[in-house]
């Protein structure tokens, strides 16, 4: 298993659906995860200070955990086929499938690592081109992924 650390989550500009960025923490190769907004979100709040007053529903997973005395100890990505990522989270040693999504929200709320197997890594991990500096998003780009986030039904997938 490798190491992976979150790079971004942005939206594809093909399609326009959300994609999550990954890269080894030891290595130069990145991992790309096409996903539902509501998944996209997940990430992202994840990624920002949670809200005690109103907890996410992976804040609630984690909760439940805890309450039954148990510890989530890693997120992996264990498998792709036909454009499908698999996952689980290790729940005191025991593997529990979950969305990539959901197991990196929850990874990332507990502070626990991300891993993939390193066949996963070698068949779809790619190196990323070292072109010119690319200027980071504009408040617009930013702003009109917030209101895609904000206005998009899980029914839509």
């Amino acid at each position: 298993m490798r190491e992976l650390t979150v790079v971004e989550v942005r939206l594809d500009e093909d399609e326009g659906s959300p994609v999550l960025i990954l890269a080894e923490v030891e290595g130069d190769r990145q991992l790309a995860i096409w996903m539902s907004a509501a998944g996209a979100a997940g990430i992202l709040t994840a990624l920002q200070e949670a809200d005690p007053d109103h907890p996410s529903s992976h804040e609630l997973m984690l909760a439940l955990v805890h309450s039954l005395g148990g510890e989530v100890s890693v997120a992996h990505i264990v498998g792709h086929q036909e454009g499908v990522f698999y996952a689980e989270l290790i729940i005191d040693g025991r593997p529990v499938n979950a969305r990539p999504s959901d197991a990196i929200a929850v990874a990332l709320r507990a502070g626990v690592p991300i891993k993939v197997a390193e066949a996963v890594l070698d068949a779809v991990g790619v190196v990323p081109l070292v072109e010119d500096e690319e200027e980071p998003p504009s408040e617009d780009q930013v702003e009109q992924f917030r209101q895609f986030l904000d206005s998009v039904n899980p029914d839509d997938f």
